[in-house]
C-alpha cells in the first residue's frame, strides 16, 4: 500500500505516547492536521490493510512483580513449526519466532513469580521436544522503545 503524508504522520504520531487527556484521538488528528472523522477513517484503512497490527500498552513486567525470561531451543529443522505451534499453546508464552542460528526457536516466558516461571521452564523441557534449551533471563535491559521511521 503506498502511504501518503498524512498517513506517514498518523503512524508517526500513534508509535508515540498518546496524550493524557480527555479527547487523544482528537489531539492527534489536530497535531497531523486532519479533523478526527479523517484521522479514525484514515487508521481503520490502515488496519484493514495490516498496516497497524493492533493499539495497546507496554506494560513494564517486572515493576508490577512479574518474572520473564528469554529461551532459545534447539530443534530439528523439520519440528520448527510444529514447536512453534505447541508453543503457542502456552498461557505463559508471550511469542516465538525462527531464528536462522543453530539455536532456531526463541521465545521469552512471562509468570507471576520465580517459583511459576522455574515450573513453566519444567513444562517446556516434559513437553517440547528439543536437542538443547538456553535459559537467557535478562541481565540488563537496553532497549526500551521502538520507533519506524517512516519516510
Amino acid at each position: 500500500m503506498e502511504l501518503d503524508e498524512t498517513d506517514k504522520r498518523i503512524l508517526i504520531e500513534l508509535q508515540n505516547n498518546l496524550p493524557v487527556v480527555k479527547e487523544p484521538f482528537l489531539a492527534v488528528a489536530r497535531k497531523v492536521g486532519i479533523d478526527e472523522d479523517t484521522f479514525f477513517r484514515r487508521v481503520r484503512r490502515l488496519i484493514d490493510r495490516g498496516i497497524i497490527r493492533k493499539f495497546g500498552l507496554r506494560i513494564d513486567s517486572k515493576k508490577v512483580g512479574f518474572k520473564s525470561t528469554l529461551v532459545a531451543l534447539k530443534v530439528p529443522e523439520e519440528k520448527l513449526d510444529e514447536t512453534g505451534e505447541k508453543l503457542n499453546e502456552f498461557e505463559f508464552v508471550t511469542h516465538n519466532y525462527a531464528r536462522e542460528h543453530e539455536y532456531n526457536i526463541w521465545f521469552t516466558i512471562i509468570e507471576k513469580d520465580e517459583e511459576r516461571l522455574e515450573r513453566a521452564l519444567k513444562r517446556v523441557e516434559r513437553e517440547i521436544e528439543y536437542d538443547d534449551m538456553l535459559n537467557l533471563p535478562v541481565q540488563r535491559k537496553f532497549k526500551i522503545n521502538v520507533r519506524f521511521n517512516i519516510k
